[in-house]
């Protein structure tokens, strides 16, 4: 037992090593991004301490939280129906692969969101007072939890259909850095927020700020590398850009938000709105991939 265990350190190791090398220098950025992220925020936990949680309930914002978890039920409808269509595509005598990831996505996607905006709309928020405002505002915590696993599988969502014939696995292992920077960042920009300790607090705002343009680099030089050899290159590129302008424009909010240009309550309708808007959108193009890429791509793919 010893001396196998001994001998796969080394195969794993070559593995890593292969993984590394087959990135381009902009995921290996995302990588070196994605360390500094979680050093930095262990370092932050241990050595900062955070500000006070937010007293008292701003009912308006709750309000917002209740009508999200109720429009979303137009993607749940959609959510509903893909998983219909999944239960038939395991059933069919030849399953593709390519169907069954999509739909699967798609719900983990709308199981996060309903999660966290039904927590938020209880009034389980974790609201802290954010520091980086000169006003008095909340940062709600747990949105930002369920961001650390929702940005991530959107951007999953964005470009998997890009590889065409390629295994989710080797997409997963290909845009691997692009989602580990993404979650950090959240992390990042979180914890940032509620440190009594401005230095540290805008440190890690501005690591996350500096974590997404990176990830954005990585996502232009994965798109050249596939939008000429995927099918329907068009309409995946276009969602792509879509995709990339509601994120820049989600950052543009919360930078508003801290400098005290925007409000608290139209920072959460704009997220509120944003999030349902984006997981319909994002599900609606899946299912329009799934059905009309060319079979011989949603079947077989190469090893």
């Amino acid at each position: 037992m010893a001396e196998a265990q001994a001998a796969g350190v080394p195969h794993i190791l070559e593995t890593i090593s292969a993984v590394w090398n087959s990135w381009p220098w902009t995921a290996k950025t995302c990588m070196v991004f994605t360390y500094v992220q979680i050093v930095s925020c262990l370092m932050a936990h241990f050595s900062w301490q955070a500000g006070p949680l937010y007293k008292g309930i701003i009912e308006d914002e709750i309000q917002v939280f209740s009508v999200t978890r109720n429009a979303l039920i137009i993607p749940m409808a959609l959510i509903t129906l893909v998983a219909g269509y999944q239960v038939a595509e395991m059933c069919s005598a030849r399953p593709r692969h390519r169907a069954l990831v999509i739909s699967r996505v798609s719900m983990f996607e709308f199981v996060v969101k309903i999660c966290y905006y039904t927590l938020l709309s209880r009034g389980y928020g974790l609201a802290f007072q954010n520091q980086r405002c000169n006003d008095e505002r909340p940062i709600y915590l747990t949105r930002w939890i369920g961001w650390t696993y929702a940005i991530p599988t959107m951007l999953f969502m964005n470009l998997y259909p890009l590889m065409d014939n390629y295994r989710a696995l080797e997409v997963l292992v290909r845009i691997f850095p692009q989602l580990a920077a993404s979650a950090t960042y959240c992390w990042a920009c979180g914890l940032g927020c509620v440190l009594y300790d401005p230095w540290m607090g805008w440190f890690l705002n501005m690591l996350g700020c500096a974590a997404y343009t990176v990830v954005v680099a990585d996502e232009v030089v994965y798109v050249r590398e596939h939008i000429r050899t995927t099918s329907q290159p068009v309409l995946k590129g276009v969602s792509v850009i879509v995709k990339e302008v509601m994120f820049v424009i989600y950052t543009a909010v919360f930078l508003l938000g801290n400098w005290g240009i925007i409000s608290s309550y139209a920072c959460q309708v704009f997220y509120s709105i944003t999030d349902v808007s984006h997981l319909a959108v994002m599900s609606t193009l899946l299912f329009v991939y799934w059905n009309l890429d060319d079979p011989k791509l949603t079947g077989d793919h190469k090893d």
